[in-house]
């Protein structure tokens, strides 16, 4: 770990997005990790919660389009600057937990939720399990463990024992990082220059400089059963059908998870969820046009 090295790359990525974040750090009362919190803004709180392996700063292109919102971006336990912590057993419980839990050790009764990935897993999953704690959610891209998901091949590699004790051990590099984004979808913005360098940049740090790889590559490993998905953590309609919260799914018609067809398979077994789609935008839409996707996910929030 070198956090002051990682504190200056993830300095200069907020400061692209012309904003200073405060932080706290609070104690998740299910698995007693500490957290951190950054915070941005003033207003109804919407919690954002990133996908793996990945941290809360994954965010900060889009948040400067929430105004009039108490933004709080949270590193999950075991990345960017959280305490260490590995998931690779009992996820549905902590994922039905995670949100209630966050948001007692933030003193918030009820926010927003935005979520992407592996945070939209433990989004829907805390929405299904304490309907109470959710006002709207905004989903972007495909969560994982849905019906029809595909694993993309940086992921699938990962079940080869040796492949997983291999990979903390090299060293990052920025070429196989942008291969990873074009297999989630972001070729025609990679071949556009329409993600900054800087993003670049911090994301090899909190590879390089944060223990997030040794935490998160067990537990991705655990969820994934050859080339698909562990049977048991399926995210399934009689989870889906549970969620009660108005949400709105901004999809990359590109999204290495999964197209237009697990999108509408999603959405069709939610109660109260819509859906747009994006063509030529990947798994992380708010990086292909952080205007467009941070706007309508914004004016969603305010039930405009």
């Amino acid at each position: 770990m070198n956090e002051a090295r990682y504190r200056e790359t993830e300095r200069r990525l907020w400061a692209h997005a012309g904003i200073t974040p405060s932080e706290q750090r609070v104690r998740l009362a299910g698995s007693g990790t500490m957290v951190r919190v950054q915070e941005v803004g003033a207003g109804p709180p919407v919690l954002f919660i990133h996908g793996s392996p990945n941290s809360g700063s994954t965010w900060a292109p889009v948040v400067p389009h929430f105004h009039g919102f108490r933004c709080l971006i949270v590193d999950r336990p075991g990345t960017g600057l959280s305490e260490d912590h590995q998931l690779t057993r009992g996820i549905e419980p902590a994922a039905d937990r995670f949100v209630g839990d966050l948001l007692d050790a933030l003193d918030v009764p009820q926010a927003h939720i935005v979520a992407s990935s592996f945070g939209g897993f433990l989004a829907l999953r805390s929405a299904a399990a304490t309907p109470e704690r959710i006002s709207r959610m905004v989903q972007m891209s495909c969560p994982p463990f849905v019906a029809g998901m595909t694993v993309p091949p940086f992921m699938q590699g990962l079940t080869n024992p040796f492949v997983r004790w291999l990979v903390p051990k090299l060293p990052p590099t920025t070429g196989y990082n942008r291969k990873v984004l074009r297999e989630l979808g972001h070729a025609a913005s990679l071949d556009r220059g329409r993600i900054p360098e800087i993003f670049h940049d911090w994301y090899l740090a909190l590879q390089r400089d944060t223990h997030l790889m040794r935490n998160e590559i067990p537990m991705i490993a655990a969820t994934l059963s050859g080339t698909g998905i562990d049977p048991a953590t399926a995210l399934d309609a009689a989870v889906l059908s549970r969620v009660q919260a108005a949400t709105l799914f901004l999809w990359g018609e590109a999204d290495g998870f999964g197209g237009p067809a697990v999108a509408r398979g999603v959405v069709d077994a939610m109660p109260h969820a819509t859906l747009e789609l994006f063509a030529g935008f990947g798994h992380l839409p708010w990086m292909d046009d952080p205007s467009l996707i941070g706007g309508k996910a914004a004016a969603f929030l305010r039930g405009a």
